[in-house]
């Protein structure tokens, strides 16, 4: 996160508009607001990523200053740029001259024989700063993270020398040593067999929990699902009525900063899965229906 706000500071002003998927992280919100920039919502597919072509009019008409955009395995979608259209994305916004601020914390996640490419890969005049983090792929307690900020290097380092000074030097220290003995790559390994065969057992949960017309996403990497219900589904009211159980959802609406996605819910499957995930699942079903149900029964009644 730190590495997502120097990177702004050292390409935006305070009253510019920057470019956001939709929908997105919300901590990107808090960002945004806290150094008063303001943000157009670029539609966002859970296969294919960010519309470009509407990038593209959005760009001419609303004068973006900056983009920011995960490629690879948004939160809360999980969805994976194909490496054409990352290229097209950088191709078009260094035609404009509009930086990119990648953030790539969750590239390593994949569930392929290859590791997605980045945007940074395709960029050739430094319109691309990437970001980088250890905080989902090893342990978010170490608080390293990095980025390479191409044509805006130097601001950045003078960004980071006035706000911290440096980083986390011993922790760094055993961080690169742990990397360079090929420990990091053997946890990888491990890492993501667990989070497919986790998403695969989460999903088959909500697919036989659920009501039948309920849609979900279908991440190739990362660590969440994108549940879509139907449009009689409040997801705000949904979470409520879950956290009565202990049960953590995150409702779509604080995905959006129009507050679209009333009817779609994130849900983590980070977690072994286990007879309470498959007790909290079944449960969460049961609350969707019982919402749909109570929905239709009102409707009922205001006909009669």
């Amino acid at each position: 996160m730190e590495a997502l706000v120097m990177c702004l500071k050292a390409v935006t002003q305070r009253g510019d508009t920057v470019a956001i998927e939709s929908p997105t992280y919300f901590g990107i919100f808090q960002v945004m607001e806290t150094l008063g920039l303001k943000t157009i919502e670029i539609p966002t597919c859970s296969v294919t990523g960010l519309d470009i072509h509407y990038l593209s009019r959005a760009i001419k008409r609303f004068g973006i200053k900056a983009c920011v955009f995960v490629p690879n395995f948004n939160n809360p979608l999980g969805s994976c740029m194909p490496d054409e259209k990352k290229k097209e994305l950088v191709q078009l916004v260094t035609q404009y001259q509009i930086p990119l601020i990648e953030d790539d914390i969750y590239g390593e996640l994949y569930f392929g024989k290859n590791r997605p490419k980045t945007c940074k890969s395709f960029d050739t005049e430094g319109w691309v700063l990437h970001c980088g983090s250890l905080s989902k792929s090893l342990a978010p307690g170490y608080r390293i993270g990095w980025c390479i900020p191409g044509r805006f290097t130097q601001r950045v380092k003078e960004l980071k020398l006035m706000h911290t000074v440096s980083g986390t030097t011993l922790t760094q220290a055993a961080m690169a040593h742990f990397l360079s003995i090929g420990r990091y790559e053997y946890h990888l390994k491990n890492l993501r067999r667990a989070l497919y065969t986790q998403c695969l057992r989460y999903t088959q949960a909500v697919i036989e929990y659920f009501p039948t017309d309920v849609r979900l996403s279908r991440p190739a990497g990362g660590f969440v699902l994108w549940v879509e219900m139907n449009k009689e589904v409040n997801a705000y009211k949904l979470y409520q009525e879950a956290m009565k159980y202990g049960i953590s959802i995150t409702p779509g609406q604080i995905f959006s900063a129009s507050g679209n996605y009333g009817n779609c819910i994130r849900i983590g499957y980070g977690r072994a899965y286990d007879e309470t995930i498959d007790y909290g699942l079944k449960l969460l079903g049961g609350l969707v229906k019982k919402q749909m149900k109570a929905k239709q029964g009102s409707e009922r009644s205001f006909a009669g």
